[in-house]
């Protein structure tokens, strides 16, 4: 994921997944999470992290505003 100041490499991790674009470090990003047993499946932590992305503001998250 992109800090506030940079430039995403791609808008949702689910697509960045299925097109097959992630890197081996954000493919481990989400084999951790399932791994760590918060999701069944590789598609299902692509999806998380696109919602989490809706919901969360970066700026306001990072800062609290």
């Amino acid at each position: 994921m992109a800090s506030p100041h940079e430039k995403k490499e791609f808008e949702s991790w689910y697509r960045a997944l299925i097109t097959g674009v992630l890197t081996p470090e954000q493919l481990a990003v989400l084999q951790t999470m399932v791994d760590d047993g918060q999701v069944e499946n590789l598609e299902r932590a692509a999806h998380l992290l696109d919602w989490q992305e809706t919901v969360i503001d970066p700026d306001e998250h990072m800062y609290g505003h």
